[in-house]
This record gives structure tokens, C-alpha cells and sequence, in this order.
């Protein structure tokens, strides 16, 4: 905010605080960034185990060929069923925090393709080898393209 402007505001709707020195405010901003204001409104910061859990899950799915939802309505609550008779309620209550939804599972299965492409790319230019590479699209009986590349 430019000066002029936050003077304005101070003294329009803060007049208490329209004498105060520039400390007092640096001092506020503090203490309002250690207070975490997120974690007060129920956000969290998320746990890397939790979105590694998430990932490894979304990885399987892909790797399965089932469909996105079978993470929430299928794996999910065998998991917690499972968790909850073997190691009790509280473990539970941590398995319950993983992210396993439609929306979760696709974005992660979108980063694992990203990333991956990203090392094969990163593989072929760092390669002091000449490569050759071919494509070839097609279309399958049900209208889906299918991409197939060598690289030799």
C-alpha cells in the first residue's frame, strides 16, 4: 500500500493506531504470521507422508487401468477397516487424512506423467549417444488414439 494511502486508512478507520510508529506495525505482522491464522480456520499445511501416501495410491490406480473414483469408494474404506481392527481407532484417524477423491487421484496421476516425461527428456539429452526415435499414432477399434514411441 503507498504511504499516502495507508496514513488515509489509519486515520479514517484506525485512529488508535494513526500515532503509532512503524515497529509497532512490523511487530503485528509478526505475531499474525507465527499465530498461524490457517491452521485456526481448520487449513493445514499437508503432511508429506500424506500426499506421499496419496501418490503411491494414485500410482497404483493408473497402474491398474481403474477408474479414479475406486480410490475413495473402494480402497479408502477397506484401508480404514483394516487399520482400524489391526492397529485401533487412532491410526484410524491418521489414515483418514490421506487425499484419495476424483479430483486428488487425477492431478496426481497428471504429475506422475508430467514428471516422468520429464526424465525420459532429461535422459535422451544428457545421452552422449545419437538416438533415433519414431512415432506412430493409430486409432483403436473404440475411437481412442493410442501414441507409440521407440527410441533406439
Amino acid at each position: 500500500m503507498k504511504p499516502a494511502k495507508f496514513i488515509e486508512h489509519l486515520k479514517s478507520l484506525h485512529p488508535e493506531n494513526a500515532s503509532k510508529d512503524l515497529e509497532f506495525f512490523t511487530k503485528k505482522k509478526a505475531q499474525f504470521s507465527k499465530s498461524g491464522t490457517l491452521t485456526k480456520l481448520g487449513f493445514g499445511i499437508p503432511q508429506k507422508p500424506l500426499v506421499e501416501a496419496s501418490f503411491r495410491v494414485a500410482y497404483r490406480i493408473a497402474k491398474s487401468k481403474k477408474p479414479h473414483t475406486i480410490g475413495e469408494t473402494l480402497i479408502k474404506p477397506c484401508a480404514l477397516e483394516m487399520v482400524e481392527l489391526v492397529c485401533g481407532l487412532e491410526q484410524r484417524k491418521k489414515l483418514e487424512a490421506i487425499p484419495l477423491s476424483n479430483d486428488v487421484i487425477q492431478s496426481r496421476i497428471v504429475e506422475i506423467s508430467c514428471n516422468i516425461l520429464k526424465q525420459i527428456i532429461n535422459e535422451l539429452k544428457a545421452s552422449p549417444f545419437p538416438f533415433s526415435m519414431q512415432l506412430d499414432e493409430t486409432t483403436d477399434i473404440l475411437n481412442c488414439s493410442q501414441l507409440l514411441v521407440f527410441v533406439r
